[in-house]
Protein backbone atom coordinates (compact mmCIF):
# COMPACT_ATOMS: atom_id res chain seq x y z
CA UNK A 1 0.00 0.00 0.00
CA UNK A 2 1.00 3.89 -1.00
CA UNK A 3 0.08 6.60 1.54
CA UNK A 4 0.49 9.84 -0.13
CA UNK A 5 0.83 12.27 2.68
CA UNK A 6 2.88 14.85 3.91
CA UNK A 7 2.16 15.29 7.62
CA UNK A 8 4.53 13.15 9.31
CA UNK A 9 1.94 13.32 12.37
CA UNK A 10 -0.52 11.65 10.25
CA UNK A 11 1.67 9.00 8.83
CA UNK A 12 2.76 7.71 12.42
CA UNK A 13 -0.53 7.46 13.46
CA UNK A 14 -1.97 5.45 10.17
CA UNK A 15 1.07 3.56 10.54
CA UNK A 16 0.49 2.94 14.07
CA UNK A 17 -3.29 1.19 13.04
CA UNK A 18 -2.18 -0.44 10.17
CA UNK A 19 -0.44 -3.43 11.29
CA UNK A 20 2.72 -4.64 9.32
CA UNK A 21 1.07 -8.07 9.57
CA UNK A 22 -1.88 -7.26 7.41
CA UNK A 23 -0.29 -3.86 5.16
CA UNK A 24 3.31 -3.32 3.90
CA UNK A 25 3.40 0.52 3.84
CA UNK A 26 5.02 2.65 1.48
CA UNK A 27 5.16 6.78 2.25
CA UNK A 28 5.22 9.37 -0.35
CA UNK A 29 5.90 12.88 0.72
CA UNK A 30 4.69 14.80 -2.32
CA UNK A 31 2.90 14.48 -5.53
CA UNK A 32 6.75 13.70 -7.42
CA UNK A 33 7.61 11.26 -5.07
CA UNK A 34 4.10 9.42 -5.76
CA UNK A 35 4.45 9.20 -9.16
CA UNK A 36 7.65 8.22 -8.95
CA UNK A 37 6.68 5.35 -6.64
CA UNK A 38 3.68 4.51 -8.77
CA UNK A 39 5.48 4.07 -12.00
CA UNK A 40 8.23 1.83 -10.33
CA UNK A 41 5.83 -0.75 -8.73
CA UNK A 42 2.22 -1.72 -8.49
CA UNK A 43 0.30 -0.83 -4.86
CA UNK A 44 -2.89 -2.68 -4.40
CA UNK A 45 -3.96 0.06 -2.69
CA UNK A 46 -3.33 4.04 -2.39
CA UNK A 47 -4.26 6.66 0.35
CA UNK A 48 -4.32 10.14 -1.31
CA UNK A 49 -4.35 12.84 0.27
CA UNK A 50 -6.06 16.31 -1.17
CA UNK A 51 -3.40 18.91 -0.30
CA UNK A 52 0.21 18.27 -1.01
CA UNK A 53 3.25 20.47 -1.10
CA UNK A 54 4.10 20.62 -4.69
CA UNK A 55 0.22 19.70 -6.09
CA UNK A 56 -2.94 18.31 -5.06
CA UNK A 57 -4.54 15.02 -5.05
CA UNK A 58 -7.19 15.50 -7.71
CA UNK A 59 -4.58 16.75 -9.86
CA UNK A 60 -2.62 13.04 -9.29
CA UNK A 61 -5.42 11.34 -9.30
CA UNK A 62 -6.01 10.91 -13.01
CA UNK A 63 -2.07 10.50 -13.15
CA UNK A 64 -2.49 7.93 -10.53
CA UNK A 65 -4.99 5.65 -12.50
CA UNK A 66 -3.28 5.90 -15.67
CA UNK A 67 -0.45 4.29 -13.70
CA UNK A 68 -2.11 2.10 -11.62
CA UNK A 69 -5.28 1.15 -13.49
CA UNK A 70 -6.46 -1.12 -10.90
CA UNK A 71 -5.20 0.03 -7.66
CA UNK A 72 -8.12 1.32 -5.00
CA UNK A 73 -7.38 4.61 -4.37
CA UNK A 74 -8.97 6.31 -1.08
CA UNK A 75 -8.41 9.85 -1.39
CA UNK A 76 -8.22 11.60 2.20
CA UNK A 77 -8.99 15.12 2.85
CA UNK A 78 -9.41 17.62 5.82
CA UNK A 79 -12.36 18.96 3.96
CA UNK A 80 -15.87 17.39 4.42
CA UNK A 81 -16.91 18.45 1.23
CA UNK A 82 -19.23 16.54 -0.95
CA UNK A 83 -18.32 18.66 -4.21
CA UNK A 84 -14.88 17.33 -3.46
CA UNK A 85 -16.11 13.75 -2.35
CA UNK A 86 -18.22 13.77 -5.58
CA UNK A 87 -15.21 14.78 -8.04
CA UNK A 88 -13.00 12.46 -6.27
CA UNK A 89 -15.23 9.31 -6.71
CA UNK A 90 -15.96 10.44 -10.07
CA UNK A 91 -12.25 10.72 -11.28
CA UNK A 92 -11.79 7.23 -9.96
CA UNK A 93 -11.52 7.53 -6.38
CA UNK A 94 -12.85 4.20 -4.33
CA UNK A 95 -14.12 6.44 -1.16
CA UNK A 96 -13.38 9.78 0.10
CA UNK A 97 -12.16 10.16 3.30
CA UNK A 98 -12.52 12.78 5.81
CA UNK A 99 -9.63 13.59 8.04
CA UNK A 100 -11.69 14.23 11.12
CA UNK A 101 -10.71 13.21 14.66
CA UNK A 102 -9.34 9.88 15.03
CA UNK A 103 -10.13 8.51 11.24
CA UNK A 104 -7.01 6.55 11.33
CA UNK A 105 -8.57 4.58 13.83
CA UNK A 106 -11.27 3.54 10.85
CA UNK A 107 -9.09 3.56 8.09
CA UNK A 108 -8.31 -0.43 8.28
CA UNK A 109 -11.70 -0.79 8.11
CA UNK A 110 -12.46 1.67 5.15
CA UNK A 111 -9.21 -0.12 3.08
CA UNK A 112 -10.81 -3.77 4.19
CA UNK A 113 -14.12 -2.40 2.82
CA UNK A 114 -12.83 -0.94 -0.76
CA UNK A 115 -11.21 -4.17 -1.07
CA UNK A 116 -14.30 -6.19 -0.65
CA UNK A 117 -13.23 -7.90 2.18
Amino acid sequence: MLMVEDNPDHTELCQEHLSPEEFDLFIARNGAECLAMTKGRPYDVILLDYMLPDTNGMDLLPQIKELQPSSLILFVSAADDPDLSYKAMTAGASDYVVKGFGYYRTLRDRIREARGE
